[in-house]
């Protein structure tokens, strides 16, 4: 089962607070922004990281923003496209080889014949900080952003 890491910004109380003033719609379009472009720094981190071979598993990997029922809590997935409907996905923007890169747990978790590679691991590890700090600076954007179109 693979390994879950995630990234939690506490001890932001008034950030809550205004989160909350702003009100539901608004404050998860910001969070939701904000988490993608933290996202998009791992994923980048990641596609340095993957072994290339013929490009399929970098352009395979995804950013997809998860609703929850609560308005100030969101998630953003960071994946890897894979599966059966994929193999048949070619077109000019994926190349002939389609966007099924099922073979990326082997590479990042190993079998009894494919040494662990960790690339996505070493990737959030890598850009951790970084992330963090898109995630507030695209926040603090869309707040203010949000706040002036009011």
């Amino acid at each position: 089962m693979p390994e879950m890491f995630s990234i939690q910004v506490t001890g932001l109380k008034e950030l809550e607070k205004k989160l909350i003033e702003l009100g539901p719609k608004i404050a998860k379009k910001a969070l939701k922004g904000a988490l993608v472009a933290g996202a998009r720094e791992v994923r980048k981190e990641a596609q340095l990281l993957a072994p290339e071979n013929t490009g399929r598993l970098r352009k395979a990997m995804y950013i997809k923003g998860m609703s929850k029922p609560n308005p100030f809590r969101e998630n953003v997935i960071f994946g890897v496209r894979h599966g059966k409907k994929l193999q048949k996905v070619a077109n000019k923007k994926f190349g002939l080889q389609g966007l099924d890169a099922y073979y990326w747990t082997f590479q990042e978790f190993g079998t009894k014949f494919v040494k662990a590679i960790h690339f996505v691991e070493q990737a959030f590890k890598n850009s951790r900080e970084r992330a963090e700090a898109k995630f507030k600076a695209a926040l603090a954007i869309n707040i203010s952003r949000i706040v002036k179109g009011n």
